[in-house]
């Protein structure tokens, strides 16, 4: 069967045609028109069209047909399928320019099924048939992570005695040479170090090169290594793959080699796979800790096993688990503990005695809301109005309306004649694109107008408005707020800090100054940043503070559980670990943080007790 040889790039440049039904089309519209699809991000649609061509034509472009639908296949999380559709491409078109193609997109899948050796083994088949230097290097820096994710001793072996480029063999020697620093042999590490031609081997590597090299020159340590479980397939795999990104930016940029190795596990989000995963690590002497899961359900599943592996949580909202659960340690402070610091940050540390709240009155949020109001009764402070909205905050002029009449209600009775009482006349008009009265009763004008049922008096006797909102709510509550005239300081959630909602003209400059307790010193979103950047800054954090144990050459169980269980304080760059509670297993430290500005400015961490100049710590 002939075939034209025109690269992957070419095919997807096509242009298309505007057919009618899939059936009636020529092969060349119908293969266009898939492509089409393909590029729009219709994965489902474009795999029928291949599909069909696949089955309804035998021409000389179903190895590019087979390609395109194995990568359908993989942005539709169909790892088994996408596989055989490039073992198809593979065997049946050995020579195609698609080769390349598949062998990488193997590698891929390798990597969301928790295979780095696989992974690896597929980037190296691939990498000789590359001729763009720019791809090549995006080639190696996923060779680059496999090797500090973990390949398989026997596999090496394997793949040097196969392996007949020079380039390649260069990258699995020093990946030997790297394993044999991971089993703590100096010997082998020197033979294998030695065996590297610098003149093959790509730059990408040159810096692990250096590092091993300088090992030599110095007594060896043994390294620890920790499993890592996170949901890199499923419905929580983005925040599962920002995780991992993070870990990987980590090995790359900070760790240089000291004392650290992660070996991946794919949960799929699911509690069957995670205690299946759980007797794996538990069966391997030779991992330390367990880093993960990140699901409730993973974490709530693991709350009742007897597991001698310390297990390292890094995100909960799960409040009260840590009292039972002794060998899980919380690396995030819980939504009940940030609720807590918000209370106590308002009246131990600013001293604040008039505090007003307006709170979803049902769900995640009014459990958290319980919490905050909780502890301002055990502070001696009961708030002066509490608010509560069930449905979508569209309207909240009668809520608002209610905190005014208590915050009138504090106005000293001496002040109540007193004409220099602030008053601002403002352009709300100019400032909205809404009626002011769609959020409150304005008097008619033939009325007499009593000052205290004017909004446009700026009140000032309520300290703190403590709003946490939903998510999706910021725009309704921000755009609101100003409306009131409450001169206030604005506690929020995290649900606050998308900043790209929070700069706009009708919200940022009426809420500056607001306060957010957070357990990340940075925003959900920044611009161009998705939501899921915190779990990225969370797991660089988390490296190094697992780095921070590792290096006193600390890695057996027993060991490690101990220095976790007596461990001070960690301050990283964006977050920070300080235990607490009946266990000493919980994060009890938050960050304090300002919008200003249109930025976040972070004040400090605060413990509960005092609020400390974290980065002065660090």
């Amino acid at each position: 069967m002939n075939y034209f040889k025109i690269s992957f790039i070419t095919i997807l440049t096509i242009s298309f045609g505007h057919a009618g039904e899939i059936d009636s089309l020529p092969y060349y519209q119908k293969f266009n028109k898939s492509v089409e699809f393909y590029q729009q991000g219709r994965y489902n649609l474009a795999l029928n069209y291949f599909k069909s061509i696949l089955v309804n034509k035998r021409e000389y472009r179903d190895p590019a047909a087979q390609l395109l639908m194995a990568k359908c296949q993989y942005n539709l999380a169909m790892f088994e399928e996408a596989q055989r559709s490039c073992k198809s491409v593979l065997s049946n078109y050995p020579n195609s320019p698609y080769q390349m193609d598949a062998f990488i997109l193997m590698g891929d899948i390798s990597l969301k099924q928790g295979s780095p050796t696989n992974a690896f083994r597929y980037y190296l088949n691939a990498r000789p048939l590359i001729d763009d230097l720019l791809y090549l290097n995006i080639i190696d820096q996923r060779l680059y992570n496999c090797i500090g994710i973990g390949i398989k001793e026997e596999t090496l072996e394997g793949l040097l005695f196969r392996e007949k480029n020079a380039f390649n063999r260069s990258i699995i020697n020093l990946t030997r040479g790297y394993q044999a620093w991971l089993n703590g042999d100096n010997y082998d590490l020197d033979m294998m170090i030695n065996e590297i031609d610098t003149f093959y081997l790509p730059g990408q590597f040159s810096g692990i090169y250096g590092a091993l090299k300088n090992i030599l020159q110095e007594p060896l340590k043994r390294p620890i290594s920790i499993a890592v479980v996170l949901p890199l397939t499923g419905y929580e795999k983005e925040k599962g793959q920002s995780y991992l990104l993070g870990l990987s930016e980590y090995l790359k940029t900070k760790a240089k080699l000291q004392f650290i190795r992660f070996l991946v596990y794919d949960s799929a989000g699911s509690s069957v796979n995670m205690l299946n995963i759980l007797q794996q690590v538990e069966s391997n002497g030779q991992i330390t800790a367990m880093l993960g899961p990140l699901t409730k359900d993973e974490i709530l599943s693991l709350s009742g096993s007897n597991s001698s592996v310390p297990i390292l949580v890094p995100k909960s909202a799960l409040p009260g688990l840590a009292d039972v659960a002794e060998n899980l340690f919380f690396l995030s402070p819980s939504n009940k503990t940030i609720a807590k610091r918000t209370a106590q940050m308002m009246i131990k540390e600013l001293n604040f005695k008039n505090i007003a709240v307006l709170s979803p009155g049902d769900g995640a949020t009014k459990l958290i809301t319980d919490s905050f109001l909780y502890e301002c009764h055990q502070l001696g402070i009961d708030p002066v109005s509490v608010e509560w909205y069930i449905e979508k905050p569209e309207n909240v002029s009668r809520q608002m309306k209610n905190i005014r009449r208590n915050a009138w209600a504090l106005v000293p009775n001496e002040e109540e004649n007193d004409p220099s009482l602030n008053l601002e006349i403002d352009s709300l008009d100019a400032l909205f694109d809404v009626d002011v009265t769609d959020f409150f009763e304005l008097p008619l004008e033939e009325d007499i107008m009593d000052r205290k049922d004017s909004a446009k008096i700026v009140l000032e006797t309520i300290e703190a408005l403590y709003i946490p909102i939903r998510p999706d709510e910021l725009t309704y509550i921000g755009t609101q707020l100003p409306l009131y005239n409450l001169n206030t300081v604005l506690f929020g959630n995290e649900n606050w800090l998308d900043m790209t909602l929070l700069n706009k003209e009708v919200i940022g400059p009426h809420i500056s100054g607001m306060h957010v307790i957070s357990d990340v010193n940075s925003a959900i979103s920044n611009g161009d940043q998705d939501s899921f950047s915190n779990y990225f800054s969370l797991a660089q954090d988390h490296a190094s503070f697992i780095q921070s144990i590792s290096s006193q050459n600390i890695w057996k169980r027993r060991q490690f559980l101990d220095k976790l269980r007596n461990h001070s304080s960690f301050y990283g760059e964006h977050t920070s670990i300080i235990f607490f509670g009946k266990n000493h297993n919980e994060n009890g430290s938050a960050q304090v943080l300002e919008y200003s500005n249109n930025r976040l400015t972070n004040l400090g961490i605060y413990d509960g007790v005092k609020l400390i100049d974290s980065y002065e710590k660090r």
